[in-house]
């Protein structure tokens, strides 16, 4: 997406809308390798990204929310979607939720505002990162994923 899709969009005034932009929960931090996810009606359950071995891999991306969300007194979600908001001008995510708490506090990730500093920081942190599990898009190796299961 990021080295294809979204510069395209970019170019040509597009908008895009980022399907599962905190990863299915992930990047929220408060899933972990012991959740446990309903079992007839929770997607989660077959998501790639949520597996045991992807979770403990993707473990140092979530660590890093953490710690600027400690630091912007915002939580792990908002600062995921703060960085995307930062980064792309031509992309809206919309994370969804059946809780009323996380639908409000995803809207307030509109109020954190990360420096330029900060911005450069955390991506510079986050390309440093392996991501594991299938992230949605993998056309020609434009997306690179690694799988642990």
């Amino acid at each position: 997406m990021e080295k294809a899709v979204i510069p395209y969009c970019m170019e040509h005034g597009i908008g895009v809308v980022p399907f599962s932009p905190i990863a299915s929960g992930l990047l929220s931090g408060r899933i972990t390798t012991e959740t446990k996810f309903e079992r007839n009606d929770d997607v989660r359950n077959w998501v790639p990204q949520l597996s045991k071995a992807n979770i403990a891999g993707n473990q140092p991306i979530i660590d890093l929310l953490k710690e600027y969300a400690e630091m912007k007194h915002a939580t792990s979600a908002q600062i995921s979607l703060a960085w995307m908001l930062h980064k792309y001008p031509n992309v809206v995510p919309i994370p969804g939720s059946k809780n009323k708490e996380r639908i409000i506090e995803n809207l307030d990730a509109s109020k954190v505002e990360l420096t330029e500093e900060e911005f450069h920081s955390l991506e510079e942190a986050l390309n440093k990162c392996k991501v594991y599990g299938h992230r949605g898009f993998n056309r020609l190796g434009n997306c690179e994923t690694s799988s642990k299961s």
